[in-house]
């Protein structure tokens, strides 16, 4: 007899399998027993029979048994193949015209040909999707204490941070470090090269980095040791946090700010690219190729000029002004009167919804509070991440060795933020580099 064996388990965040394992083996006896051979084995790991979600092994066993491929079907428990009524009328009637003959090793012979067994098997799914229902109450009330309390509560554990919010000492440093670069004009497809090469993996997955699975590590709330609970943060964690609070909020910033990009969604390869200026038009130029020859180039054609002279022409200026002016990058403002500045005005916006849910005050008081409250908030929020920011050169004795090591991406950040370099029309056929016609206007 072509026997099917179908194990589930609904929770394996971990991938171990041992639980899928032990209901293969206790089927494997059972069928064993009976004397069905011919046996395949149907696993779906991680996928709840009640959450809804697709279950491809399940849906290729029934394509198996509709096709008169399977005879018998072992399980470990009725619960195992459904508990969803709808998904078990569409069972009932298939095994029925197939003439399946189902055993399970805990809930006994499952006779779907008789109305009797019917009803038993309606029963059951009935008192399974019950227990499914009241687990996930218990689950939610547990969460949400926890939550209140300031405890570890994650659905899926981030990277970073082990099952018990421990930290994951490697992928806790890599984020430490990404951290440090966007504050000193990284870009996230940088840090997603960095980790790749450090073989990091994304832990729903098991895929390389991009700049989007980057981005949403960096910005989730439980590495700075704020508690989220759906999809909300609402409050201080008691675990360790991985970065500071402030430093991830200056990230946000940095990320969602469309002027900072300045429309950049690429790491340059030189540093003039989309910052260089065509003095025609105003628009920035970019790069053009013709054999060895590189140049910047505006796109309607008004100028052309060399790459590697003007580079080194702009980058000789750039190390030149931080020299003579002694520019001090090292020392980070102090944060800490913003910072409580916008505690503070996070406690006033508690106080008033705690006014408002005590009929204090009215509907529009409300809105009006809070708007004038978000709005300073959002103020200091902006006030406080531009203050930990850094800069590329931080510490740096010789800037000239310093502005080398650079990427181009990172002199093109560095030289957007202090002037605004426009390449004006040469003479015609004028081909050799004349500073004279480039102007720089400092910011």
């Amino acid at each position: 007899m072509s026997t099917a064996i179908y194990c589930r388990i609904s929770s394996d965040p971990r991938g171990t399998e041992l639980g899928v394992d032990r209901q293969e083996q206790d089927c494997r006896k059972l069928a064993e027993t009976l004397g069905w051979n011919n046996i395949r084995v149907f696993v779906d790991n991680d996928t709840s029979a009640f959450s809804g979600k697709r279950r491809p092994q399940y849906e290729e066993m029934l394509n198996a048994i509709e096709a008169g491929d399977i005879q018998g079907l072992v399980a470990w428990h009725s619960d195992r193949l459904h508990r969803s009524p709808i998904e078990l009328e569409r069972f009932i009637e298939l095994v029925d015209k197939q003439r399946v003959e189902i055993r399970t090793v805990t809930s006994g012979t499952l006779d779907l040909s008789t109305s009797a067994g019917r009803m038993v098997a309606r029963i059951l799914g009935s008192v399974a999707r019950q227990e499914s229902e009241h687990s996930s109450e218990r689950r939610k009330r547990a969460n949400d204490q926890r939550a209140a309390a300031g405890e570890w509560v994650a659905t899926k554990t981030p990277f970073g941070f082990t099952s018990d919010g421990l930290h994951v000492e490697s992928e806790a440093q890599a984020i430490r470090s990404a951290t440090a670069e966007i504050l000193a004009g990284g870009t996230l497809r940088g840090v997603a090269r960095q980790w790749n090469a450090a073989g990091h993996r994304t832990r729903t997955t098991g895929q390389e980095w991009g700049g989007t699975t980057v981005r949403r590590v960096l910005l989730n709330p439980r590495h700075a040791g704020m508690v989220v609970h759906r999809g909300d943060v609402v409050g201080r964690g008691q675990w360790e946090p991985i970065v500071d609070r402030d430093d991830q909020l200056a990230v946000e910033a940095i990320l969602s700010d469309p002027a900072r990009r300045n429309n950049v969604s690429f790491e340059r390869k030189y540093q003039g690219t989309q910052v260089y200026r065509c003095g025609v038009c105003g628009k920035r130029v970019q790069v053009h190729r013709a054999g060895e020859r590189v140049s910047y180039a505006c796109l309607d054609r008004h100028v052309r000029r060399n790459q590697g002279a003007l580079d080194e022409y702009i980058s000789a200026i750039v190390v030149g002004h931080l020299s003579s002016q002694r520019v001090e990058v090292s020392s980070r403002p102090d944060t800490s009167a913003m910072s409580t500045r916008r505690d503070g005005l996070r406690v006033r916006l508690d106080e008033l919804a705690a006014l408002f849910a005590s009929g204090v005050i009215d509907a529009s008081q409300l809105a009006r509070g809070t708007g004038d409250l978000r709005a300073e908030l959002e103020k200091v929020e902006r006030q406080i991440a531009e203050a930990r920011q850094v800069s590329p050169l931080d510490g740096e004795s010789d800037l000239t060795a310093a502005w080398k090591r650079l990427s181009p991406d990172a002199r093109g950040k560095v030289i957007d933020a202090l002037m605004t370099v426009t390449i004006q029309r040469a003479p015609r056929g004028q081909k050799r580099f004349l500073p004279e016609f480039i102007d720089v206007e400092w910011k």
